[in-house]
């Protein structure tokens, strides 16, 4: 195992070998020993010899996942030809950070914040919320947590990538292949993107959800509102939709007594099964596979395909 670890230095100066090599690897012996070994990953924040061999079998699949997405272009290429004759790639620029942090004042406090959540509630579940929380806080340091990452100066919330092509795609009237509304991503869409999502009047497919949850997280940026407002609706129309679900999903945990779930990679791993299509053949001459959706190319209004991009980062 060490001795195959070591090997990766080899390619430290061609990145696209190396990319290669930690393709060829995801059938490898060497990794379903890291699969076995990885477990289920530490739930605490000290990192454990388990947590660190999940990180290093993702990471490994993360470098091979290059060649995975080059393949997949070229199967997509031989299923769909038209989308390939005349097309054009945009890119969306990335949303800008708030200025500041998000303001904490007096009120942002467990007993403040179950008060807020159940106000339109039975406010005689009140005390027992608020005691069933402050003895998780006494568990895993809730409030601590909660205060440091409101002191931290440099959280700034942004717009996570998928949410910046939904709203372009749904503000731009473009239409989808086939009618399906897939907005095609790298990873798996957060805790919140999944709700945001869920709660569009645009009836977006709802993409997988890691369920991890970001406190840098925020919604779409209102921009070019008109006379009436409707942009500043359309998002809070969105987020009072989801801030009733987050509501459920926290009362529920703290009835649970739940804490930290097990340590998760926000990325897929890239080797997983593959619904199989004609493409390329690998070097052992067996026949490659593949995930290939039709939607994640879309047409306008002008008949230009827009190959959507996975994630946007720039």
């Amino acid at each position: 195992m060490i001795a195959w670890l070591s090997s990766f230095k080899d390619y430290e100066e061609d990145m696209v070998q190396l990319c290669q090599f930690a393709y060829e690897a995801r059938a490898t012996p060497y990794m379903k020993e890291l699969k076995k070994r990885s477990g289920k990953g530490s739930s605490t924040m000290v990192e454990s010899n388990e947590t660190n061999f999940l990180k290093l079998r993702h990471y490994i699949g993360r470098l091979g996942s290059h060649v995975k997405a080059a393949r997949t272009l070229v199967a997509a290429a031989k299923r769909f030809p038209a989308f390939f004759d005349d097309f054009k790639i945009e890119c969306l620029p990335s949303s800008k950070p708030d200025e500041l942090p998000p303001p904490m004042d007096e009120l942002t406090t467990l007993d403040g914040i179950v008060g807020r959540m159940l106000k339109n509630e039975n406010t005689s579940k009140v005390p027992f919320y608020r005691n069933a929380l402050n003895a998780m806080d006494t568990k895993l340091q809730i409030y601590q947590r909660l205060k440091n990452e409101y002191e931290n100066p440099t959280l700034m919330p942004r717009v996570h990538a998928e949410l910046i092509l939904l709203e372009h795609f749904y503000k731009s009237g473009y239409d989808f292949v086939d009618g399906d509304k897939y907005i095609g991503c790298s990873k798996p869409a957060c805790y919140c993107c999944y709700h945001y999502i869920s709660a569009h009047p645009g009836n977006f497919v709802r993409p997988a959800s890691h369920n991890k949850t970001y406190l840098a997280w925020r919604p779409p940026d209102v921009v070019d509102d008109d006379a009436e407002g409707s942009a500043m609706k359309h998002r809070r129309d969105i987020v009072n939709k989801m801030v009733e679900k987050i509501r459920t999903d926290v009362l529920e945990q703290i009835e649970k007594q739940s804490g930290r779930r097990h340590t998760h990679p926000d990325s897929t791993t890239g080797i997983t099964a593959s619904v199989a299509v004609d493409g390329p053949h690998g070097p052992s001459g067996s026949r490659q596979t593949f995930r290939v959706r039709s939607s994640q190319f879309s047409t306008n209004s002008r008949g230009i395909v827009t190959v959507v991009p996975d994630r946007v980062r720039l």
